[in-house]
């Protein structure tokens, strides 16, 4: 019996121990958001500050994301080319409770997307009849609520999902959700 609570005791030290030295961490993320573009790709840099050892930590987080895709549409003798791009970079703070390997955390933040998408129309599949491009952009916050499960002491797989509204906008999406899967390393 002795033994099993040593056992159990070097463990949760062990990991607590490597969790709360993690100060910095590094993640990058495939996204799936509600609105259009759907697919994108997100990286992220954190700093941490134990504020509970072995329980809560608290850190600053930078964040970008970047979506791009292309739709097609023919009616007809008409073809119609839709490329949307959207970038944006945003600041957060998050808030990490450790729970073993188990590290659930929420958090909150603001940022700055840019929208652009360009349209091209032709006919009968020939050259372009006219083409138009728009660009967007605005203030957004989020909230974001995830978790991560420490496999080895710097790698922790993620999974998040962040609610985004944008303050104003003429015709990108005022909010969606976005879910992030992906991978940290913590230094």
């Amino acid at each position: 019996m002795m033994k099993k609570i040593a056992t159990f005791l070097v463990l949760f030290l062990a990991i607590g121990y490597t969790q709360a030295n993690a100060q910095y961490i590094f993640g990058a993320s495939y996204e799936v958001r509600s609105d259009e573009p759907t697919n994108g790709f997100g990286l992220h840099f954190q700093n941490d500050f134990t504020v509970i050892p072995m329980l809560l930590d608290v850190g600053f987080r930078f964040q970008t994301s970047f979506y791009n895709e292309k739709y097609n549409t023919s009616l007809q003798d008409l073809e119609i080319r839709q490329e949307d791009t959207s970038y944006d970079f945003g600041l957060g703070i998050i808030a990490t409770a450790s729970a073993g390997f188990v590290a659930p955390y929420v958090g909150v933040g603001i940022g700055y997307e840019v929208f652009n998408r360009d349209s091209s129309f032709s006919a009968n599949g020939g050259s372009a009849i006219s083409t138009m491009s728009e660009s967007d952009n605005g203030l957004y916050y989020y909230g974001a609520v995830g978790a991560g499960v420490t496999i080895l002491p710097i790698i922790r797989p993620f999974v998040e999902y962040r609610y985004r509204g944008v303050t104003s906008t003429d015709f990108m999406p005022s909010d969606y959700g976005t879910w992030a899967f992906g991978v940290q390393l913590r230094f």
